[in-house]
């Protein structure tokens, strides 16, 4: 067994709550993060489990000395937070306080994987979490940026909630996925037997050395749930019906993803959130904050923009 996949087994085995987690150098915690390029230095880490709607939630906190704002990050389908790491880094050296958990049967947290019965699922833990480990920085502004499956669950979460964020800044996001039509027929014919399609890895960034990385993950995951997907197709059939809603957005997006249906996504986005701002970014793929470094640049200079322009504005 390899050295990280001795240092997860390890991590999942402690079982350690969130509340005493703490980074300690040459432990399992501190070669997770090494492996993912999760830049701690000299903050204040802490990691471990919480019990959540009935399954281990696996959160991390990165706190910077007085931190300007507090930020959710949310990772999309098969991801983890690890697969943010480039967006975290970032985020802790501009000094915002960043909250980050595993979605239910992703990455370290418990569940089934890739799996979920229904979009309520993911909704019911993302807002058990920011009731309790966001909502009570009563002093700080509370910011969400969240990719793909994570900001279908953001999206859920705003259409049905009265949101705790002073804004939200969705990337790549999902409402419906790539060739949603085909998906829907092929879904129509497929056997009830098959339970779970191969993973094909998509070539979803630009960058080499980060679709190498993904195959070798050992917190990814080689199967697709078609549980998964008919869960994807009930959840949008239920949005078309919410409300709008005043809530301003910020969308950042590639024009070059074929992860997502993004033309219908950013339409149904201005629909449904009328005072959303569109971000394209030119031969951006779905893997926006992985992408090659120039692109990742222009990414996060449009949130740095946000931010600076939301700071200004609470000033």
């Amino acid at each position: 067994m390899s050295k990280i996949h001795h240092s997860i087994r390890s991590i999942i085995d402690s079982n350690i709550p969130f509340e005493i987690g703490r980074f300690k150098q040459h432990s399992p915690i501190d070669i997770y993060l090494k492996y993912y390029g999760l830049e701690i230095g000299t903050i204040d880490y802490r990691y471990g489990f919480v019990n959540c709607c009935e399954e281990k939630i696996f959160i991390q906190s990165f706190k910077p000395t007085n931190p300007r704002a507090i930020v959710l990050v949310l990772h999309g389908y098969l991801d983890h937070t690890g697969s943010m790491s480039n967006l975290i880094n970032f985020l802790i050296k501009n000094n915002y306080h960043v909250i980050s958990y595993d979605l239910q049967g992703h990455g370290l947290s418990s569940g089934k994987r890739a799996f979920i019965e229904s979009f309520d699922q993911y909704a019911d833990v993302f807002t058990e979490v920011c009731e309790t480990y966001i909502k009570p920085y009563t002093t700080l502004p509370k910011y969400l940026i969240a990719h793909s499956t994570g900001a279908a669950i953001s999206v859920e979460y705003l259409l049905r909630s009265s949101s705790i964020f002073h804004h939200v800044i969705l990337l790549a996001p999902l409402i419906r996925s790539y060739a949603w039509n085909l998906s829907k027929i092929g879904l129509s014919i497929m056997s009830p037997f098959v339970k779970e399609l191969q993973r094909v890895f998509k070539v979803n960034s630009s960058n080499s050395e980060y679709l190498r990385f993904v195959k070798s993950d050992p917190l990814q995951h080689n199967k697709i749930s078609v549980k998964w997907i008919k869960a994807l197709s009930a959840w949008n059939e239920k949005i078309i019906n919410y409300p709008k809603l005043e809530d301003s957005l910020l969308v950042i997006q590639g024009d070059r993803d074929k992860t997502v249906d993004w033309k219908y996504n950013l339409n149904f986005i201005r629909h449904k959130f009328p005072k959303s701002q569109i971000r394209i970014i030119k031969h951006g793929n779905h893997q926006l904050i992985n992408e090659n470094n120039r692109l990742v640049v222009s990414v996060l200079d449009c949130i740095s923009k946000q931010f600076l322009q939301i700071d200004h504005a609470q000033s």
